[in-house]
C-alpha cells in the first residue's frame, strides 16, 4: 500500500477510482483492525464513489513509533488532511467504523467545509460520554501496560481476535486476522494511550455542521446502549439512522449489501451522489431525517418537570426501536472499554456481572407511585448544516415516523437530572431510556425493572406485565451534587399518576 506523511509517522492508503469520476469516501477502520474491515464493501462502494481506505497509526502497514503523543487526535486528524489534499480530494464523504467513528468526527469538527457528510458504523467510542471516556482512560493505560510488558500475544485469547469470529464472511476474516497478528506492541500502546482516552468529543458534537448517517448493528449491546445519548446531543435534523438487526458490532461485514444501500442512499438524500434516477441531487435544507416524538421528564432536587423529546423510530413491528436485539455475549453492566473501540468482535462470553434483580413493591424517594405500581428501590450508591438531507426515505429496515412539535417548560437552574423515555408502552415490549441531563453527569446509576446498571447513557427495559413501573437515574455531576430523576411508565392499559 502507499504510505503518506512523514517517516516515522507515515499512514498507509489505498486508492480504488471510480471509472466514471465518481465523488471520494474515505474509509476509516477501528482499534485493532485495518483497511480489511472494509474488504467486503469496496466493489460495490466503487460502483458509486472513488473509495479511499486509509489505516490508522499504528495499524496495518501504518508506521507505529514509540512516541503516544503522535497518535493523539489532533496529529490524526492533520494526516488525515492532509493526505486529502495530497489526493487532491477538496472534500469528501467520511465513513468510520468504532474508533474510526470517533476519529471522523473529530475531522468534521475540525474543518466541516472539507466533509460532505459522516458515515458513523457502531462507534462507541464516538457516542460514549465523559464518564465513558474516563473509563476508557483507565482500561486503555492498563492494556498499553501489558503489550508493553507482554506484547500482543495474550489479545489473540481474547474476543477482539478476529479468527475467533463467527460472524465475518471468510476473505474478510482472514485478512483482519493477517493484520491483526501484524499487530506491535508500540502501535497498540500508542493507540491506547494517545488516541482513544481523548478521541471522544461528546461535549462538542452539538457543533458539528455535516449531515451524519449512523448506521447501527443492532445485536452490538454497548453501542445500542449509547446511541440514544448520541443523537440527542446532535443538532436536531442532522442525522439519521440505519439499524441492521442481524448485525453486530463489524456491521459493514456483517450485513455488507444493506450497510452499502444505507450509504449510497444517505449520499443521494446530502446531494453528495445525483439521484438514482439520473437527476439532479435532491437537497431540502432544514428538512428533518432524525425524528423525534414522545416526552421527557426532567426531575431536579424534589421537583418533576415536563420538558421535551425522546428520540424514537418505528420498527418494523410497529414498535419504538433502539432497543438491542439478544446480546453475542453475556450481558455485562456497562462496557468493556476495549472491546467498545475495537475493529472486530467475536461471539466469546465474557464474564457476567452488575444486573440485580428488582423487588417490585419497593418505594422510590421523591415519587408517588399510583396504586399497584411495580417500583424499583432508590439507588444507593452551531450552525446550519451543509446540506441537511432530504425527508427520510425508505431504508433497509426502518420507516421514520413524522414528527410532532414538542411541548417544553422552563429548564431548572442548576445540575440537574434528566430521563428521556417514552411514557407508555405495551405489554411485553421494550423501550429504551437514555440520559438527558445537563450538565453531563460524570456517573450515573439506573434502576429499573429489568436491572440496576452504572455509567451508561442509555438502558433498553422490558415491561412484561401491564402496570405502572418506574425508571429511576442518579446522577453525579462534576462538583459532586447527586440528583436523581424518575419515569412513571404506563404498560398496558395501566393509568399512571405524574
Amino acid at each position: 500500500m502507499p504510505l503518506y506523511g512523514e517517516p516515522g509517522q507515515r499512514i498507509a492508503y489505498e486508492r480504488y477510482p471510480h471509472g466514471g469520476g465518481g465523488p471520494p469516501i474515505y474509509l476509516l477502520h477501528g482499534f485493532t483492525a485495518s483497511a480489511a474491515s472494509f474488504a467486503a464493501n469496496v466493489a460495490a462502494l466503487r460502483e458509486q464513489f472513488t473509495v479511499v481506505t486509509v489505516e490508522l497509526l499504528g495499524h496495518g502497514g501504518s508506521d507505529a513509533p514509540d512516541d503516544p503523543a503522535l497518535y493523539g487526535p489532533g496529529p490524526a486528524v492533520e494526516r488525515i488532511l492532509g493526505l486529502m489534499d495530497a489526493l487532491g480530494d477538496e472534500r469528501v464523504l467520511l465513513c468510520g467504523h468504532s474508533l474510526g467513528g470517533a476519529v471522523a468526527v473529530q475531522c468534521a469538527l475540525a474543518a466541516p467545509e472539507r466533509f460532505a457528510g459522516l458515515v458513523i458504523i457502531n462507534s462507541a467510542s464516538a457516542a460514549g460520554t465523559p464518564a465513558w471516556a474516563e473509563a476508557a482512560r483507565a482500561g486503555m493505560a492498563e492494556l498499553a501496560a501489558r503489550v508493553r510488558a507482554e506484547g500482543t500475544g495474550f489479545l489473540k485469547r481474547t474476543r477482539l481476535y478476529p479468527a475467533h469470529s463467527r460472524r465475518l464472511d471468510e476473505r474478510s476474516r482472514e485478512l483482519l486476522t493477517r493484520d491483526f497478528d501484524r499487530l506491535t506492541p508500540a502501535g497498540l500502546a500508542g493507540t491506547a494511550e494517545g488516541l482513544i482516552p481523548f478521541v471522544n468529543a461528546f461535549e462538542r458534537l452539538p457543533e458539528l455542521q455535516v449531515p451524519v448517517l449512523v448506521v447501527a448493528g443492532q445485536r452490538d449491546r454497548d453501542f445500542m446502549e449509547v446511541l440514544p445519548g448520541f443523537l440527542a446531543q446532535l443538532p436536531h435534523g442532522l442525522a439519521r439512522v440505519v439499524e441492521l438487526p442481524e448485525a453486530g458490532h463489524a456491521a459493514n461485514l456483517e450485513q455488507p449489501r444493506e450497510f452499502e444501500a444505507a450509504v449510497i442512499d444517505f449520499a443521494r438524500e446530502i446531494g453528495y451522489l445525483p439521484a438514482a434516477d439520473g437527476t439532479a441531487p435532491r437537497r431540502a435544507a432544514g428538512s428533518s431525517t432524525l425524528n423525534v416524538l414522545g416526552g421527557l421528564l426532567v426531575a431536579a432536587g424534589l421537583g418533576m418537570l415536563a420538558a421535551a423529546l425522546v428520540v424514537a423510530q418505528l420498527g418494523k413491528d410497529g414498535g419504538r426501536s433502539f432497543v438491542a436485539a439478544e446480546p453475542e455475549a453475556t450481558p455485562t453492566a456497562g462496557f468493556t472499554p476495549v472491546t467498545a473501540v475495537a475493529g472486530t468482535r467475536t461471539a466469546i462470553p465474557l464474564p457476567a456481572g452488575g444486573v440485580a434483580t428488582l423487588t417490585p413493591a419497593a418505594t422510590v424517594s421523591g415519587s408517588t407511585p399510583a396504586a399497584g405500581a411495580a417500583v424499583p428501590p432508590s439507588p444507593t450508591p452551531t450552525a446550519t448544516p451543509r446540506a441537511a438531507g432530504a425527508a427520510a426515505t425508505p431504508t433497509p429496515t426502518a420507516t421514520l415516523a413524522p414528527s410532532p412539535t414538542p411541548t417544553a417548560t422552563a429548564t431548572p437552574a442548576g445540575p440537574y437530572a434528566a430521563i428521556a423515555g417514552p411514557l407508555r408502552v405495551g405489554v411485553g415490549e421494550s423501550a429504551t431510556y437514555f440520559d438527558a441531563s445537563r450538565p453531563v453527569p460524570l456517573r450515573v446509576t439506573w434502576v429499573t425493572p429489568s436491572g440496576t446498571v452504572r455509567d451508561v447513557h442509555g438502558v433498553t427495559v422490558t415491561f412484561p406485565s401491564e402496570g405502572c413501573f418506574a425508571v429511576t437515574m442518579e446522577a453525579v455531576f462534576p462538583d459532586g451534587v447527586t440528583r436523581t430523576a424518575v419515569v412513571n411508565v404506563a404498560v398496558g392499559g395501566a393509568t399512571c399518576g405524574g
